[in-house]
Order: C-alpha cells, then sequence, then structure tokens
C-alpha cells in the first residue's frame, strides 16, 4: 500500500547522500594504491636487512663473496687502451669475465692473468654481454 512512497523516500534518501558518496569512491582507489606501495616498501626493506645480515655474517666469518663478473666503469672499449684490471685479487682457480661500462665483454681473467680481447683473439666468443651502466 505504501510501497511507492517507501521507494520515493528511499531514492531522496539516496540522492540526498550522493554528495558525500560520490568524492569517497576516488579517495578509495588512492587508499587501496597507498596500501599497496607500503607493502612494496616494507618488502624492499626486509631484503635490504636480509642483505645486510647476510654481508655482516660474511664479514665476520671472513668469507669473500664470489664474483664471476667485473665491471670497469670507467672505461669503454677501444684497441688503443688496454684497461688492465688488478688480477691480484683474484686466486688462480678463478675465471672472470670483465665487462666495459657499456657492458660489452673486453676480456677475461684467467690463472691470475689478464687476457684482453684485442690481444687474445676469441676470448670474448662465449660470453654473453649484460646491461649496461645507467648514469643518473
Amino acid at each position: 500500500m505504501y510501497k511507492k512512497q517507501l521507494y520515493l523516500a528511499l531514492a531522496g534518501v539516496g540522492i540526498c547522500m550522493l554528495p558525500v558518496i560520490i568524492p569517497l569512491v576516488p579517495k578509495l582507489g588512492a587508499y587501496a594504491e597507498l596500501q599497496r606501495l607500503k607493502a612494496t616498501e616494507e618488502l624492499e626493506r626486509s631484503r635490504i636487512e636480509e642483505r645486510a645480515k647476510t654481508s655482516d655474517a660474511l664479514y665476520e666469518a671472513g668469507v669473500m663473496p664470489t664474483s664471476r663478473k667485473l665491471r670497469i666503469t670507467n672505461y669503454f672499449d677501444s684497441a688503443k687502451r688496454n684497461p688492465r684490471p688488478d688480477t691480484t685479487l683474484y686466486q688462480d682457480d678463478e675465471i672472470i669475465d670483465v665487462f666495459d661500462a657499456t657492458g660489452r665483454c673486453i676480456g677475461r681473467i684467467e690463472e691470475g692473468i689478464w687476457k684482453w680481447k684485442h690481444k687474445d683473439k676469441g676470448i670474448c666468443k662465449s660470453v654473453q654481454n649484460i646491461k649496461p651502466v645507467r648514469r643518473k
């Protein structure tokens, strides 16, 4: 019997509430984005803390982290200038691939000896290039 009046009253209340509800919709999206960013940042912080703990543990144990790649950031590949990296930092049984600032292979350190690709041909044939250095 009073259904029509009830529906009209609910529609009126809904129209009155629209100015309150409409500005909330973009705020909900921004809130969700903020929560996602906080979660991502927290994950990054935990990763950094874990790396720091690992680094401290390696330092206390006296273990040197091993790497099979060396990048010379202030050198660009040129046949005129040999970069001559310091080979005393590596053991005789280590094989280290050496790259320039652009990420191209320029040689290899084998058995404590620097082998430059412009002198020893074929050194870099099997080596895959790495990402170049990004300058800010």
